[in-house]
């Protein structure tokens, strides 16, 4: 009765429901995967925001810049009257504008691009406070241009950037900048002209992966559960008399009511 599974076109579709399911449980398992690294990295950020703050110099003489980044880090130094650039395209709490990025030179260390706030569309970009300043923010690296974005224009003079790319940024003001910027939060003595601050990164949304997950494994079971149907149904329809895929049909069962003989014309004998 189950010999019609052995068939050529019933094995590749054996394997094909099998090959599919697998590889929806290993979607489902990255999915899952993907979501543990992410709460591991919310957890990191968390972590370093809540840590000390830390002088920015001897951080750099000692680690990496993606050990250093969303510490929250201070500095000593004053701004330099030139280089300022505008982080263009940015939106905050629903206006359009932009960040003004300036150029700090830090005492006794490196400069290091401060990303001083917001400015809305249509406002004139303050110029950075004079004299030394101890400033605090948050460590970040340098933004990557993902795919499709546009790309920033590298030649000639532009005082406008779609990303803080910090090496093209290097170029662009003709300095040698740290391999992190700073997100500022609060200087000494304070200012409290524009711009305003950015806001810390918003870490709670991202790609639901749990439901990803949930999704790959519920495409699994499914899989499984048509190659269940499919073998069910092709059985009820051999039962029924009705082949399937040139097999002949499995003979009815043999029932004996009543035992008779037969004389060599072929009648029952007398």
């Amino acid at each position: 009765m189950y010999r019609f599974l052995f068939r050529p076109k019933w094995i590749v579709f054996h394997v094909a429901v099998f090959a599919a399911a697998i590889g929806m449980l290993g979607l489902a398992r990255w999915q899952w995967n993907k979501h543990l690294d992410r709460d591991a990295f919310v957890a990191k950020v968390h972590d370093r925001e809540e840590a000390e703050p830390a002088e920015l110099v001897p951080l750099l003489q000692s680690k990496s810049a993606t050990e250093i980044e969303y510490y929250r880090v201070t500095a000593t130094g004053s701004y330099l009257t030139t280089g300022q650039l505008t982080e263009i395209n940015r939106t905050q709490d629903g206006v359009n504008g932009a960040n003004v990025l300036t150029p700090f030179q830090i005492d006794g260390g490196p400069i290091v691009i401060i990303n001083r706030g917001f400015v809305a569309d249509g406002l004139d970009v303050p110029a950075p406070p004079v004299g030394t300043l101890l400033v605090g923010g948050t460590a970040r690296t340098s933004e990557v241009r993902k795919t499709g974005e546009l790309t920033d224009n590298s030649d000639g003079a532009t005082t406008q950037v779609r990303r803080i790319d910090l090496p093209l940024i290097s170029k662009l003001v003709g300095l040698d900048v740290a391999p992190v910027y700073i997100d500022f939060i609060a200087s000494k003595p304070a200012s409290g002209s524009p711009p305003i601050p950015v806001p810390k990164p918003d870490l709670s949304g991202g790609p639901p992966h749990v439901s990803y997950t949930v999704q790959w494994c519920i495409f699994s079971i499914c899989a499984i559960v048509g190659w269940v149907f499919a073998i069910r149904r092709s059985l009820r329809s051999r039962r029924r008399g009705g082949a399937k895929d040139g097999d002949a049909p499995d003979p009815p069962p043999i029932v004996i009511d009543e035992v008779v003989s037969v004389d060599g014309r072929g009648q029952p004998s007398a």
